[in-house]
């Protein structure tokens, strides 16, 4: 474990680079060489590199018991993953697929139209997502609570300057989630008492 922690940049610098040439890898052979199925070799070694920075941040995290930049580097590279990685990979396959299809004199191929939700049909999606984070958010306090038990209620008050978590690290993880979780649930209303208007194009 201690290598792992000492040289812990290194390897995240290496991870990342093996997710680049995934990402090649699977492109190359998924288009260039016809080999759909070989392709989903690639995929699984996305997903196992994706899990690997994740033991990553959970090693640091027990070797050194606080919250550190790296881990935050690692939170913020799963996070984008999580929202932004599918929609972009997506964007991405399409690009190669038209630009694989002009070399070859091919038709291009149609990128399917996404129908853009408004109002209550927006709202709900929303609002199905921030369920999930409300049970994340409620399942990991109760982890926390068995764990390390929570300060008195009559304390709570003082949650912004020490947390209610009688554990500094799992503490300071509660506060910023915290603060995530309440901009997530204003953002998220918003939608239900502002309903999401069609964009008007002139």
């Amino acid at each position: 474990m201690d290598i792992l922690v000492d040289y812990r940049w290194y390897f995240l610098i290496g991870a990342e680079i093996i997710f680049w040439i995934s990402i090649i890898g699977f492109f190359a052979l998924r288009y260039m060489f016809q080999l759909k199925k070989a392709s989903f070799i690639a995929g699984i070694v996305l997903l196992i590199n994706e899990l690997f920075i994740l033991t990553l941040a959970v090693i640091d995290y027990v070797e050194t018991g606080t919250i550190s930049q790296f881990q935050m580097v690692i939170a913020l590279i799963l996070l984008y993953a999580i929202i932004y990685g599918k929609k972009d990979l997506r964007k991405l396959d399409f690009f190669v697929q038209k630009r694989v299809a002009k070399q070859r004199g091919q038709e291009p191929p149609v990128m399917e139209e996404v129908v853009e939700l408004t109002g209550w049909a927006y709202a709900k999606r929303e609002l199905k997502q921030w369920g999930v984070h409300v049970l994340a958010f409620i399942g990991v306090h109760v982890f926390f609570f068995f764990t390390y038990g929570l300060i008195p209620i009559s304390e709570w008050m003082e949650w912004g300057r020490i947390g209610i978590v009688k554990h500094e690290g799992a503490s300071r993880i509660s506060q910023i989630w915290g603060v995530i979780f309440v901009i997530d649930t204003i953002i998220t209303w918003s939608y239900v008492i502002f309903p999401k208007k069609e964009k008007s194009y002139l």
